[in-house]
């Protein structure tokens, strides 16, 4: 009784300042979601501080208390209470559908909302038709005479009227989660950003419902084109169920291992097609295929004039796309490229090995058709800022361009930002001192990051945290050759960079392995570099370099 006679002091203080300064105050609480990948949180009792949905639950609890303070300062923390909202299980995923049945306006306020469960998954769809009984009594809808009201009432009385042979039946009412999903969004009409949380695994059905409910909404509002939902999502968030993954990634798993896993964003072309102002796409955890090729294409993705021709570009009006945890190959991406022709950002982090049938590259020394060198530079006229990285293509050298180089890269006169790996400029660790560096790189670069990586140091990745002192100083004296080399090349870049990249202001050095300018105890990872960063400083550069943890 103690603390909450505290917490109610501390409200009524509250109460006493200006309304703009509380607004300043409870701003601090709007809850920060956490990035896409992360699992859906356990007990609220059990998160830990460093957890990721730590200050989310708390941030969010702390709004919902306030609320029930005053009606003043429910006024000022009910809207952030709804600005970013999280559903990740079946109970919140109904009792926020009935939220806005009752109290529309509470949509008003949404402009993020995240759900993580997967709606195609049998035990969310096993959970709901057990859930509903309970709850669809209590569903209320709001007085008016809009399209969205009308909607509900006639998704209710559907509901209420097949609801016993629901509850007994199986695989005829699938698609109830992601109706309630189509229906959130529908009131959500002034939300941005959007995560849904979709299959990895053949297993589970892709989201052929949601999609096709989704497109048949701008007919549904032709009447009321100012009320029309979806206009307003900028930012979709693609997150292949994270725990299905660790499942199916768990060296132990004992489960069946499905042969196609990962997220496939083609499939959901359609949504991209729904969403008018949509630029920007994040996926975690993809299977890395970027083309159009489906079983049986949407309708929408035919050519009307000649069935014969290819379909159109899916990711037409995209021009963001990070890719998180991902097995797309170079080749891939250059399918990527073709389908989003206005792409201005491309990041992509890797999973790690790539799973695909080895290609016949034993004519390295060309590029192969589906090179992404070819794609950069043939569709990447857009393209601003480029984040690319393997751990291991060898045997894939075709796939990036000639010998396993990127030489498009010195022509693209719209790149600005650049993280590139050593190999994929110069193929293999012979070749550094070979060309200049200032050579291959874009004319107009603003800042640059160059990952000291090479496709032969990957047998060394699972061997470094079981290394003793002994071994770390044995690598580090072996690299002495490699170190003079790269060292060179750096300041020859650093000597040159304003001869031909006038823009340049920041140049990052991403050691991967940390052991090849490392000794500890004797030489700092900075030892190696000070000349380096004089260099680039005497120029008006920025240097520094960092290394993976050491």
């Amino acid at each position: 009784m103690a603390g909450e006679d505290r917490y109610r002091t501390h409200a009524l203080g509250l109460e006493t300042m200006p309304p703009e300064i509380i607004a300043l105050i409870l701003d601090h609480l709007l809850p920060q979601p956490p990035e896409i990948g992360e699992t859906r949180p356990v007990a609220y009792k059990q998160l830990m501080v460093d957890e990721p949905w730590f200050d989310f639950t708390r941030c969010r609890r702390g709004l919902h208390s306030l609320c029930r303070v005053s009606r003043r300062l429910s006024e000022t923390a009910r809207p952030l209470l709804y600005r970013r909202v999280a559903i990740w299980d079946e109970k919140a995923l109904l009792l926020f559908f009935r939220t806005l049945c009752r109290k529309p306006d509470y949509g008003l306020w949404t402009r993020y909302l995240s759900c993580h469960i997967t709606l195609s998954d049998l035990a969310v769809i096993r959970e709901i038709r057990e859930l509903l009984p309970s709850y669809l009594d209590t569903f209320e809808v709001a007085q008016g005479d809009g399209v969205l009201i009308h909607a509900v009432h006639h998704f209710l009385l559907m509901l209420r009227c097949h609801l016993p042979q629901m509850v007994l039946s199986e695989g005829d009412f699938d698609a109830v989660p992601q109706g309630l999903v189509c229906f959130i969004l529908m009131f959500l009409i002034k939300v941005e950003t959007v995560l849904l949380q979709v299959p990895v695994s053949d297993d589970q059905p892709e989201y052929d419902a949601l999609c096709f409910q989704i497109e048949g909404v701008m007919n549904l509002f032709r009447d009321e084109p100012q009320a029309t939902p979806f206009q307003n999502i900028h930012t979709l968030l693609l997150q292949g169920d994270p725990e299905l993954l660790a499942q199916i990634e768990d060296e132990d798993c004992e489960c069946e291992i499905p042969e196609v896993w990962g997220a496939q964003p083609r499939r959901y072309a359609s949504l991209f097609a729904s969403f008018p102002k949509l630029t920007t796409l994040e996926v975690s955890s993809d299977d890395g295929v970027w083309t159009t090729e489906l079983d049986e294409p949407p309708l929408f993705m035919l050519n009307p004039n000649n069935a014969s021709d290819p379909p159109p570009p899916f990711l037409q009006g995209i021009r963001h796309i990070y890719l998180h945890n991902s097995v797309a190959y170079p080749g891939d991406l250059h399918h990527l490229l073709l389908n989003a022709p206005q792409l201005e950002t491309l990041y992509m982090a890797p999973r790690g090995e790539f799973p695909h049938e080895a290609i016949d590259d034993s004519n390295s020394h060309n590029a192969h058709p589906e090179a992404l060198d070819i794609a950069l530079a043939n569709h990447a006229k857009h393209l601003r800022n480029l984040d690319v990285s393997w751990e291991d293509i060898t045997g894939f050298e075709s796939l990036v361009g000639p010998e396993g180089r990127l030489t498009s890269l010195a022509q693209m006169t719209s790149l600005r930002t650049l993280c590139v790996q050593m190999a994929l400029l110069y193929g293999k660790p012979s070749a550094v001192l070979e060309t200049p560096l200032v050579d291959l790189l874009p004319p107009n670069l603003v800042e640059l990051a160059l990952e000291d990586w090479w496709w032969s140091n990957v047998e060394l990745v699972d061997e470094m945290p079981e290394w003793d002192a002994a071994r770390k100083v044995r690598h580090y004296q072996a690299q002495h050759h490699y170190r003079v080399s790269a060292l060179r090349t750096l300041m020859q870049f650093a000597r040159d960079v304003r001869m031909r990249l006038q823009k340049l202001q920041k140049v990052v050095l991403l050691c991967k392995i940390p052991w090849t300018w490392v000794l500890e105890g004797a030489v700092p990872l900075e030892f190696h570099f000070e000349n380096v960063k004089s260099l680039f400083l005497a120029q008006g550069v920025q240097f520094s370099v960092k290394s993976d943890e050491v």
